[in-house]
């Protein structure tokens, strides 16, 4: 194989598939390295496939294909991707791949081509939401025999930098906790009449860890009182498109069980009680089902806002740090790792530990020091 530049400028790469001599064009000398490099990792891999299939296919006609995959089977084949990742899927393409790949033979799609369209985005997180699909698209072509190497699964030759987090994640005290509970149930941003479900809804949110669609699509019969009260997260309520789907699934794709504090099951036992089993458990003042966007505009921000006013050490926070929250609360009270992961509803406890390390880190230090008290009195 070789490489050799033409009297037109261009730059031509010689090489052979199947003990056949093919050649390519490329506008630079780096993009004939490149595809050298490509060709020569395929056959180390035995994944060299015959690059004109590549030439003759379209990217739209590539993604018709991969969507009506995730659609039927998933991308491991196993059980079909649910309304709102495929949702997610189309919109993505069609805001930041069509654009760009709509008619172009994934042949065309080079490293070069890949590079200057990362390049047109100004936010690095919707860049690594779109380059991310376009490795899974990619790698669909490679599964499929259409390309030999998937040009979009190197994030460091890609410049694909992480995103910044636009704010740190918070937490808050029980005492903080309990105040914006308080706040929550004196009525939303357009009216001043209050909503005592509201009051439970953050409680709840602050002390079991329960995502918001699990929380906003918890059924009546999910929950179990007595001595052990806990709840079965089996339901969830999510936005598809513009509107809300029920589903029988949670994002594990399991039920789990998660403990309540008895304080809390005692109330809610009492709000719930005149509630048909298959009734959502919190509804809006109008009797309709809970709207993140909603809820967060006139009911959640507003009680902050509140809150900060009456102390000033109450940080800035969004709903999802009330899962936080509860993790925080849970690892204070002494609760291990294991019970951690079952309040997250994380799939592994090694997934709980690099998502709460640093909260694990200060709970060690307070391990040792309690090690330390019980080795003073054996000095």
């Amino acid at each position: 194989m070789a490489i050799n530049k033409l009297a037109n400028g261009k730059w031509r790469h010689d090489y052979r598939v199947d003990g056949k001599r093919r050649y390519k064009q490329f506008r630079t000398k780096a993009e004939a390295l490149a595809h050298e490099l490509q060709v020569n990792n395929a056959k180390a891999g035995g994944i060299l496939v015959d690059p004109r299939k590549g030439g003759k296919i379209r990217f739209h006609d590539l993604y018709e294909e991969w969507i009506d995959r995730i659609e039927r089977v998933g991308a491991r084949g196993h059980r079909p991707a649910s309304p709102v990742t495929v949702a997610g899927y189309r919109a993505v393409y069609q805001k930041h791949l069509r654009p760009h790949f709509e008619y172009r033979t994934l042949e065309s799609i080079s490293l070069t081509v890949v590079n200057d369209w990362l390049a047109t985005f100004t936010a690095d997180d919707a860049r690594k939401r779109a380059y991310r699909q376009l490795g899974r698209m990619l790698q669909f072509a490679v599964d499929s025999g259409y390309l030999a190497v998937n040009l979009a699964r190197n994030a460091t030759i890609n410049h694909v930098p992480s995103p910044r987090p636009v704010r740190d994640p918070a937490a808050l005290t029980a005492t903080q906790l309990l105040a914006l509970a308080e706040e929550a149930s004196a009525g939303s941003r357009y009216t001043d009449a209050p909503h005592a479900a509201y009051e439970l809804l953050i409680l709840l949110a602050g002390t079991t860890g329960l995502r918001w669609s699990e929380i906003s699509g918890l059924m009546v019969d999910a929950l179990s009182f007595g001595d052990r009260p806990e709840i079965i997260v089996r339901t969830t309520l999510v936005p598809v498109n513009g509107r809300l789907h029920l589903r029988d699934t949670t994002k594990g794709r399991r039920p789990r069980v998660v403990p309540m504090p008895p304080s809390i099951a005692e109330r809610l036992e009492s709000y719930v009680q005149d509630l048909a089993p298959k009734t959502l458990v919190f509804k809006s003042p109008s009797g309709g089902e809970l709207r993140s966007s909603n809820f967060s505009r006139r009911v959640f921000h507003p009680a902050v806002r509140r809150c900060q006013e009456a102390d000033s050490g109450f940080p800035s926070l969004v709903f999802h740090d009330l899962r936080r929250t509860a993790v925080t609360l849970a690892i204070s009270a002494g609760a291990n790792v294991k019970v951690v992961q079952q309040i997250a509803g994380h799939s592994s406890a090694v997934t709980t530990l690099d998502v709460y390390a640093q909260l694990f880190a200060d709970d060690a230090h307070s391990s040792a020091k309690a090690v330390d008290s019980l080795l003073r009195p054996l000095a």
